[in-house]
């Protein structure tokens, strides 16, 4: 009997909580309790919750997980959410970092690469987004770059349709690109600032068309048959310098464009080769007529054709200098005014083929053939211009028992020979690096340049000034 109502007691405890809950007043009790404290937690909002104060930002490179801010990557847009890492360190960086970080960041966002003890990221960049790639920590130097290209492909390929992609203090080099360009792009806005690129193919190391362009104190090392750098749509370029075996720049403008203190200097691997015969400086070509170019102090040394115009509306060559070249500027079917250049060249000085050249208080030196030429299809209206010839040319040479005529040929012809001491002292791809802004005085008019009086008294030039010492070469274009 005691064991019996011992079980009677203890059921109708354990139902008794269950009839509590089940009866109205209690379920009623059970939804409001949470809200007691809403003047006690004013911020009480959705489902009675209170929302605390939220935590404070992690540092950058850090995220937040379970409460604690800790180190690491996160997926980032597209990912799933969390943190997205807007700075790389070069030194540690594995192959294809960057690129997965690019993917990660947002429209217009920024990254940061870093190099302090001079590694390099080894990736290829295809930007399909808005992007401004900056450095911290690093400066461009010779065989310390930033960015290096894998064998074969491009150092950066920006996709059609990208609003905009800015490179600001990078060192990117391709050493082995094969036929791919580092640079190459298509339809953008894209602008390069203290950019050095280095690069070593058979295409270009800059290869961007129909793009509004802005260059400012880039530097661009080539060796390539091709032309270093092609540029095709609005170009704003300042402080460029270019190094090229064969072929400088090649610009197509599609709209007014200013291009200022360019250099173009062309490198020692390929000397008296068939390459150095059919080498050029600077090529302006392909302009509608609805455009204005000017370029003022362009330099331009080594090349067999130094400057090429061809079409356009109008063209402003202020202040060129061009060195070491067979045929100095050339024009064809195209409306140019050259004002106050200085010109060296071994053939003819200036060459119109066809359009109509405004040539006024130009210096040209060294010529055998002629300073200013005009074929059937050209005019030229020239003033002041100041012509210091190779006395006599070809008639001077002794021919003995030969033809002369048959034995004296323009220098361009014989690319096995130097044409002046300064090829046996140019620079080469492995070791040209540009050189730093010395800024010299502008020369007067009345007084030749310094490197052009000495090859022309040195080679007998009637009407030469005096000789000056020689400076020796220190490393790139002087600036």
């Amino acid at each position: 009997m005691l064991a019996l109502w011992a079980a009677l007691i203890l059921g109708v405890a354990a139902a008794a909580p269950e009839i509590a809950i089940a009866s109205p007043d209690a379920r009623i009790d059970q939804q409001i309790r949470p809200c007691f404290g809403l003047l006690i937690q004013p911020n009480l909002s959705q489902g009675c919750k209170v929302r605390y104060a939220k935590p404070r930002p992690c540092a950058r490179g850090y995220y937040r997980s379970r409460g604690r801010c800790v180190a690491g990557g996160g997926y980032g847009p597209g990912y799933g959410g969390g943190y997205a890492p807007r700075e790389i360190n070069c030194d540690y960086a594995y192959p294809g970092q960057v690129s997965q970080t690019l993917a990660r960041l947002y429209d217009g966002d920024t990254l940061t690469l870093t190099s302090t003890n001079g590694g390099a990221c080894v990736d290829s960049l295809n930007i399909t987004q808005s992007v401004s790639i900056v450095v911290r920590n690093y400066a461009p130097s010779l065989d310390r770059p930033i960015l290096v290209a894998p064998a074969g492909q491009p150092c950066i390929r920006i996709q059609p349709g990208v609003q905009y992609v800015v490179l600001e203090g990078l060192g990117i080099e391709a050493s082995r690109a094969g036929s791919s360009s580092c640079i190459t792009g298509r339809a953008t806005e894209i602008a390069l600032k203290n950019v050095t690129v280095r690069y070593d193919g058979d295409a270009s190391a800059f290869d961007v068309g129909d793009s509004r362009i802005e260059l400012a104190g880039v530097a661009f090392i080539g060796r390539t048959r091709s032309a270093v750098v092609k540029a095709t749509g609005t170009i704003m370029a300042q402080d460029v310098e270019i190094a090229a075996a064969a072929i400088g720049g090649a610009f197509e403008t599609s709209g007014d464009s200013r291009l200022r203190d360019i250099r173009i200097v062309r490198l020692g691997d390929w000397t008296g080769s068939s390459r150095t015969r059919n080498s050029a400086g600077f090529v302006l070509s392909g302009m509608n007529r609805q455009q204005l170019v000017t370029i003022d102090g362009l330099y331009v040394d080594g090349f067999s054709r130094g400057v090429y115009i061809g079409g356009g509306d109008e063209t402003t060559l202020l202040r060129p200098v061009v060195r070491d070249s067979d045929w100095a500027v050339t024009v064809e079917n195209g409306n140019l005014r050259l004002n106050e250049g200085e010109l060296e060249a071994t053939d003819v000085g200036l060459y119109v083929a066809s359009g109509i050249v405004y040539a006024a208080n130009n210096k040209i030196v060294g010529v055998m053939r002629s300073g200013i030429y005009a074929d059937a299809g050209g005019q030229i209206r020239a003033v002041d211009n100041r012509i210091y010839a190779r006395p006599e040319g070809c008639k001077a040479l002794v021919s003995g028992f030969f033809d002369g005529e048959l034995t004296c040929r323009p220098w361009f012809e014989a690319p096995e020979l130097y044409r002046t001491q300064r090829d046996r002292a140019r620079l080469d791809y492995e070791t040209y690096w540009p050189a730093p802004s010395i800024g010299p005085a502008p020369l007067a008019m009345g007084s030749g340049p310094a490197d052009l009086a000495n090859d022309a008294a040195a080679t007998g030039l009637a009407g030469a000034p005096p000789p000056r010492s020689p400076a020796p070469q220190q490393g790139g274009a002087p600036k």
